[in-house]
């Protein structure tokens, strides 16, 4: 764990007045630690839910990651984009939601996923909550067209690279989604 810590950096002021960014380039940059780093949150997931099916991944870090995750669990891998980089498909489901410094809307092609999978949602970093809470929401509200299967424990995990726990996102997360803490996965906490 520590040899991932010592590659995080830490930016003040960024990308607002107020925001300490933590930023994972200098781990990715290293062929090593994002291999070893890739394999045990792969390791880590697979034990809480075996079988993955799918990896739903929020740009535009977390594709870099969510890609080898995929990869490694032999799942496909599916992008969840920012508001206006797809095209407008009649599968294309978006919802706004809260940042931590501000808003933003997640777009994604339902048409790639399917009624079973078993479904990682994979962010590079949690922080809030709210990023992650919107994926989540995303498939609820297929879940409630029944175009899903009902999310339990044993179809959907969060799986990140970084947690902040001062901003308490895993608490959010477990208030919000209904899902056991197992089913939250960290890689690191700062």
């Amino acid at each position: 764990m520590e040899e991932y810590k010592n590659l995080i950096r830490q930016l003040q002021d960024f990308p607002k007045k107020g925001i300490l960014f933590q930023d994972i380039n200098p781990l990715l940059s290293n062929w090593k630690a994002l291999q070893s780093a890739s394999t045990e949150l792969s390791d880590r997931v697979s034990d809480i839910m075996p079988f993955v099916s799918k990896v739903l991944a929020v740009e535009a870090r977390g594709f870099i990651m969510g890609g080898i995750l995929a990869t490694l669990m032999e799942a496909g891998f599916v992008p969840i984009r920012k508001k206006g980089k797809l095209p407008a498909y009649e599968t294309l489901r978006t919802i706004d939601y809260q940042l931590e410094y501000g808003t933003d809307s997640l777009c994604l092609d339902m048409s790639l996923v399917n009624y079973n999978d078993k479904i990682v949602i994979f962010d590079d970093v949690l922080a809030t909550g709210g990023t992650a809470e919107a994926v989540f929401n995303l498939l609820l509200q297929e879940v409630k067209q029944s175009k899903l299967a009902p999310i339990e424990k044993n179809n959907i995990c969060f799986a990140f690279m970084l947690d902040i726990e001062s901003l308490k996102g895993k608490q959010y997360l477990l208030e919000n989604t209904g899902l056991p803490k197992e089913n939250i996965i960290s890689l690191m906490s700062l």
